[in-house]
């Protein structure tokens, strides 16, 4: 586990491979968007191709490893994109997972949130006035405006707006804002992938742990790495709490080859 944040150094996919395949037992836990498939520029284009799959089919059929994909998405959007037997899905950032059985496991998941995650996508709505470029998506537990397609005027006025009227309610419910790649999130505080990634520890806690993501959301993961690797995926140097880095979802798909 990296406890100070620096730039993790870089890694070839073949390296890293050869540092995880060693080892008896695997936990391997990825994120999905920017990290599994590359970000484009809406989710629904976001689609693992056949390789990838069949990857994580073969993966998945190994006794040594067990795979799970924690995201921001949510956990019946994640059983669509990726039917592979055997793995572990978690969805909103953990707030359920899906076990191989296919039995949903409610981990961070606030009664009464979901009323209140709808009040906010209106006041969304109405701070984007039918502008053209952002994307409102519920997810039940948490909401995210996309904003990858709009202007960075529009984007900023329409961010600072909603900022400022969720305020109170923000409060009032214990809730808090989270920016990523071109998105920006409202979630209940404590809600991260840490959290899912302790669960599949506890139920696996002989294996070495790796974890690979590329955001802001998925820096909760990379802390609660022991006995392990975080790995960040990124083109670029940034400060992380990840101890290795890979430049891109085709690395990692490289990397998860190598392991099949």
């Amino acid at each position: 586990m990296n406890l100070n944040r620096n730039n993790p150094p870089l890694i070839s996919p073949a390296n890293l491979a050869e540092k995880v395949a060693g080892h008896k037992e695997v936990l391997l836990m990825m994120d999905y968007d920017g990290t599994l498939v590359s970000i484009m520029p809406r989710p629904d284009l976001a689609r693992p191709d056949k390789e990838l799959l069949k990857i994580l089919e073969q993966l998945c059929r190994l006794p040594k490893y067990t795979l799970a994909v924690l995201s921001g998405r949510r956990p019946e959007e994640l059983r669509e994109l990726l039917p592979v037997p055997g793995l572990y899905l978690g969805g909103v950032h953990g707030a359920v997972i899906i076990s191989p059985d296919g039995d949903f496991i409610p981990l961070q998941a606030r009664t009464g949130v979901e009323k209140i995650i709808t009040t906010l996508c209106k006041l969304a709505d109405e701070c984007i006035k039918n502008q053209p470029g952002f994307l409102i998506e519920n997810k039940r537990y948490a909401l995210a405006i996309h904003y990858r397609l709009a202007g960075f005027e529009p984007a900023e006025k329409v961010l600072e707006s909603f900022i400022k009227e969720s305020k109170r309610l923000r409060r009032q419910f214990d809730l808090e804002l989270l920016k990523g790649k071109e998105i920006l999130e409202v979630r209940p505080k404590g809600l991260h992938k840490g959290n899912a990634v302790s669960w599949l520890k506890k139920n696996l806690p002989q294996a070495f742990f790796v974890f690979l993501g590329d955001d802001t959301t998925d820096e909760d993961a990379f802390k609660c790495i022991e006995n392990g690797l975080g790995v960040l995926v990124s083109e670029h140097l940034r400060p992380s709490n990840a101890s290795l880095r890979l430049k891109s979802p085709l690395e990692v798909q490289k990397f998860l080859e190598l392991l099949a």
